[in-house]
C-alpha cells in the first residue's frame, strides 16, 4: 500500500495540485513573517476634510468638532502604505452624540478609504459612546499606498487624539494554519473519492454522491459568498453578537462562557444559560484568532451545511440502503424552501443548525421500530444516534428539541407495544441517561434558572392569553403552498413528494407483481411520515387550537413557548423529505423513480433560484464587533443590546439602560468602574450599620465578591447588589464565577464523555483482534 501511495503521489496532476497548495501556503507564510505595518498619528497630524463643521482643539488637546453639529466626514489621516490584512485601530477620543427625534442617539464611526478602488472592504465600525479609548478592527483587501483613516461625525461633539493603526499578525499566522488545515482535509477527501487513488472508497457510486453533496452545500451557501450575504436576516445581530460574546468571555477566562460581560452597556447578559451554543465556540475561536465576525460566521455556515448534507445523506442511506435515493432526499432537504428561509431571511442560526440533526433521529427510530428483531449492533447504533441527535438539539436550539421530543413521544405512544419491548426500552433508557449526563453542564444551570421562577420574560404572554398570542402568529393555510416573497412555507417540491407517496399507496399496494416487503415497507414508513408532517403543518397554522393548549396547566406554558408556530415546518420539512424518499424507493422497480426524481429536483432547484433572486444581500462588508455594538441603534441607546428574553424579573429596561424603581443603595458611592468582566465599587459606610449598594449588573446566579468584604445578592430591580459592612471604606470587586454545583455538573459531563470514548475505543480494539487471523 505504501508503494502504491508513493506512485500515486508522483502523478503529474497530483504533483501540480501539491505545488499549488505549497505556493499558497508559502505566500501566506511570507505575509505572516514580514514586519507588521504600523502607523501612529497625533492630534496635530489629522487633516481636516469638514465642509460645514468648524474644526478646533478641545481642552484635552484633541482635534475635531467641539460644538454640536450635523453629521459629515470631519478628519482623515495622511496616506498610508498598507499590505492586505486585518488592522487594529486604537483611538483616543471624546464623543458626545446629538439625539434624533424619539431620543435615539447618533453614532459616529471610523473607516478606511483609498484612491484605488477595491483595496479596502468598507466596514464602518461605530465607536463606543461610553468610552474615551477603544480598539476597532478594519481590513485592507489588497495592497495599497493610498489608504487613509477617516473619522465620520454622525452628529454631536467628536474630537480625536492619538491614533495607532497596526497590522494584526496573529490573524496572518492563523491564516497559514487555516490554509494547512483546509488543504489536509481537501487532500484526504480527494484520496478517498478520486478514481485511481489507492485508498479510494470501494463504492464508486458513494464517491460520486459525496462530490454532489459538497457541491450542494456550496450551492446552499452561495448568497453567503458575497459581502454581507447571510448576515442581514431578522436575527443576524443577535446571533453574531453571541459569537462576539463567547469570544469575549473566553478572552476573560470564562469556560464555559455563562455571561457576556460586555452586553447591554456592561450590565452583562446571559443567553448562554438559556440557549445552547456549543457549536458557536468554533466561530468564537476564529474571532480570537483575528477573523472578522462576518468571516467567522460564513465559515460556520459552510461547516453546518456540509454537516447537514452529510447527516441527511447517511441517515437516508441507512434507512433505504440506496445511494441515489439518499442523494435525492438530501438535495431536497438542503434546497428546501423552509431551510433556506431560516438561513437567509431570518438568520436563525439555532434553527437551521438543529435541522442538521433531525434526520439522525429518523434513522434511529427506523432502527428501533423496524419489524425485524433488534440486534445488539442495531441497538447500539440507534442509541448513539439518539444521543447525538437529541443532545445536539439541546445544545443548539431548545425549541427544536421541544418539538422533536413531542413528536417522538406521540410516535412512541402509537407504537406502545414495541416501545415497551425489552431491547427497545433499554435503548431508550440508555440514550436518555447518556444524553442527560453528557449535557448536564448545560442542563443544571438551565433548570436552576427556569425552576427559580425569576426569569419569565421568555414566555409568550400570560397563562391566560399566551396560547391566543401564538395562534395569532400562526400561518394561514394558503401560506403553506407556493412561493410567497418571504418563502416562509414548505415549497411545492415537498408537497409534491408527499402526493407521490400517496399515489404509490393507492396504486402500487394492490399490484400482484409488487415484490413482497420492499415497496410495502417503504410505503408504510412514508405514510407515517406524511401523517406526522400533516399534523406539523396544521400546528404551524392559525387554525390549530393553541388557545386551548395554552390553558393546559404547566405543560401548556411550555408548549406555547414556541412563540411562532411556523417553526413546526422544520419537522414537516424533514418528514416530507422522508416521504418523498420512500416514494422514490417504492417506485424504484417500476421505472418511474428516475423521472419523478428529476421532476422533484427540478422544482427544488427552481424554488431555490427564486429564493436567491428575492434574497437581497447587503453589499456592505460587516467587520468586527464595533460594527455590531449599536446594531439596535434605531430603538435603543444601549451598546450590545442582544434582546430582552432572558432578563431577570424586576429589571426595568428603558431606551437608555436600566432604571432602579426600588431604592437599594444606602452607602456613599465614590465610583463604579468596569473592566475585563470585573466591577469595582469604591464606597464608604458611615452609619455604623450594614448597608447595601446596587451595581450596574443584571443578576444571574454566580456573581461573587472576589476582593473586599460583603456578599452579592439579587435586588428587587433584577440587578446585583452587595452588602457593605458597617464602617467600611474602600473597594469591593465583583465578578462572575460559576457556582460550585455547576462546576460539579461540568465534571460529570466531562467524565461521561471520556468514559464513552474509552468504551468506543475498547470495542474497536476488540473488533480488530477478532478480525486478525490466528497464528500458528
Amino acid at each position: 500500500m505504501k508503494e502504491k501511495i508513493q506512485a500515486y503521489l508522483r502523478k503529474p496532476a497530483v504533483l501540480g495540485l501539491l505545488a499549488v497548495q505549497l505556493l499558497v501556503v508559502a505566500f501566506a507564510l511570507a505575509a505572516a513573517l514580514r514586519p507588521a505595518a504600523a502607523y501612529t498619528f497625533t492630534a496635530d497630524q489629522w487633516e481636516s476634510i469638514a465642509q460645514e463643521s468648524k474644526i478646533d482643539y478641545d481642552e484635552d488637546g484633541r482635534i475635531g468638532v467641539t460644538e454640536m453639529t450635523d453629521g459629515e466626514d470631519i478628519l482623515q489621516t495622511p496616506p498610508m502604505t498598507l499590505p492586505k490584512g486585518h488592522y487594529t485601530v486604537t483611538l483616543d477620543y471624546r464623543y458626545v452624540p446629538s439625539v434624533w427625534e424619539g431620543g435615539v442617539e447618533r453614532r459616529s464611526c471610523l473607516y478606511f478609504t483609498s484612491a484605488e478602488a477595491g483595496t479596502v472592504t468598507g466596514e464602518k465600525p461605530c465607536i463606543d459612546v461610553k468610552k474615551q479609548q477603544d480598539t476597532l478592527t478594519l481590513n485592507v483587501s489588497d495592497d495599497s499606498e493610498t489608504v487613509r483613516l477617516v473619522a465620520h461625525n454622525d452628529g454631536g461633539i467628536f474630537t480625536l487624539g492619538t491614533v495607532r493603526i497596526e497590522q494584526d499578525m496573529l490573524y496572518a499566522g492563523a491564516c497559514v494554519a487555516g490554509w494547512l488545515v483546509l488543504f489536509v482535509l481537501l487532500d484526504a477527501f480527494l484520496l478517498l473519492t478520486v478514481p485511481g487513488s489507492p485508498v479510494r472508497l470501494a463504492d464508486s457510486e458513494l464517491c460520486a454522491c459525496l462530490w454532489v453533496l459538497c457541491a450542494m452545500a456550496v450551492l446552499t451557501c452561495a448568497p453567503a459568498l458575497t459581502n454581507g450575504g447571510a448576515a442581514n436576516g431578522a436575527d443576524w445581530s443577535f446571533h453574531l453578537s453571541r459569537i462576539e460574546g463567547i469570544a469575549n468571555g473566553l478572552r476573560e477566562g470564562q469556560f464555559p462562557v455563562r455571561v457576556y460581560s460586555m452586553a447591554k452597556d456592561g450590565y452583562g447578559y446571559a443567553p448562554s444559560l438559556f440557549y445552547g451554543e456549543l457549536l458557536l465556540y468554533f466561530p468564537a475561536v476564529l474571532r480570537l484568532l483575528g477573523m472578522s465576525v462576518q468571516g467567522a460566521y460564513h465559515t460556520y455556515l459552510l461547516a453546518v451545511q456540509l454537516l447537514t448534507a452529510g447527516v441527511a445523506f447517511f441517515s437516508l442511506r441507512q434507512i433505504f440502503k440506496q445511494n441515489k435515493t439518499a442523494l435525492v432526499g438530501s438535495a431536497l432537504y438542503m434546497l428546501s424552501t423552509y431551510h433556506l428561509y431560516k438561513i437567509y431571511w431570518l438568520s436563525a442560526v439555532g434553527e437551521y443548525t438543529a435541522m442538521a440533526f433531525l434526520p439522525l433521529i429518523l434513522a434511529a427510530l427506523y432502527e428501533l421500530y423496524d419489524k425485524k428483531p433488534l440486534t445488539r449492533r442495531r441497538a447500539r447504533k440507534a442509541c448513539a444516534e439518539l444521543v447525538v441527535g437529541f443532545g445536539m438539539l439541546l445544545q443548539v436550539h431548545l425549541l427544536s428539541l421541544e418539538m422533536t421530543v413531542l413528536a417522538t413521544a406521540v410516535f412512541c405512544l402509537l407504537h406502545l407495544r414495541r416501545t415497551f419491548t425489552k431491547p427497545v426500552l433499554l435503548t431508550w433508557l440508555k440514550a436518555a441517561a447518556l444524553t442527560v449526563l453528557l449535557n448536564l453542564w448545560f442542563l443544571l444551570p438551565f433548570l436552576t434558572l427556569m425552576l427559580s421562577g425569576d426569569y419569565n420574560n421568555m414566555y409568550t404572554g400570560s397563562p391566560e392569553n399566551g396560547g391566543q398570542i401564538v395562534k395569532n402568529c400562526g400561518l394561514r393555510i394558503a401560506e403553506l403552498f407556493g412561493w410567497q416573497k418571504n418563502h416562509n412555507n414548505l415549497g411545492p417540491e415537498l408537497l409534491a413528494g408527499g402526493f407521490v407517496l400517496l399515489w404509490c399507496w393507492l396504486t402500487l399496494r394492490e399490484r400482484d407483481a409488487q415484490p413482497e416487503g420492499v415497496n410495502r415497507k417503504d410505503i408504510r414508513v412514508g405514510l407515517w411520515a406524511v401523517g406526522f408532517a400533516a399534523l406539523a403543518c396544521w400546528m404551524s397554522t392559525n387554525t390549530f387550537p393553541w388557545q386551548a393548549v395554552g390553558r393546559i396547566p404547566v405543560v401548556g406554558r411550555i408548549l406555547v413557548a414556541i412563540q411562532f408556530p411556523g417553526r413546526y415546518l422544520s419537522l414537516a420539512t424533514v418528514l416530507l423529505v422522508l416521504a418523498a424518499a420512500c416514494a422514490l424507493s417504492a417506485l424504484r422497480r417500476t421505472g418511474y423513480a428516475r423521472p419523478v426524481a428529476v421532476l422533484l429536483l427540478g422544482v427544488s432547484v427552481f424554488g431555490a433560484a427564486l429564493f436567491f433572486r428575492d434574497q437581497q444581500a447587503d453589499t456592505a462588508y460587516l467587520g468586527d464587533g464595533g460594527q455590531m455594538i449599536y446594531s439596535e441603534y434605531k430603538k435603543f441607546n444601549i451598546g450590545w443590546y442582544f434582546d430582552g428574553l432572558y432578563l431577570p424579573d424586576g429589571a426595568h429596561e428603558t431606551q437608555n439602560g436600566y432604571e432602579s424603581t426600588v431604592p437599594v443603595t444606602t452607602v456613599e458611592v465614590t465610583s463604579i468602574e468596569q473592566a475585563d468582566g470585573i466591577t469595582t465599587l469604591t464606597c464608604a459606610e458611615t452609619t455604623g450599620q450594614d448597608q447595601h449598594a446596587e451595581l450596574p449588573l443584571l443578576y444571574y446566579p454566580g456573581y461573587t465578591v472576589i476582593e473586599g468584604p460583603g456578599t452579592a445578592f439579587k435586588t428587587a430591580n433584577g440587578l446585583v447588589g452587595v452588602t457593605v459592612p458597617a464602617n467600611y471604606t474602600g473597594t469591593i470587586r465583583v465578578t462572575y464565577r460559576e457556582p460550585k454545583r455547576w462546576l460539579a455538573a461540568d465534571v460529570v459531563s466531562l467524565v461521561t464523555l471520556v468514559g464513552v470514548l474509552l468504551i468506543i475505543r475498547r470495542k474497536k480494539c476488540k473488533g480488530k483482534r477478532k478480525d486478525q487471523p490466528e497464528k500458528g
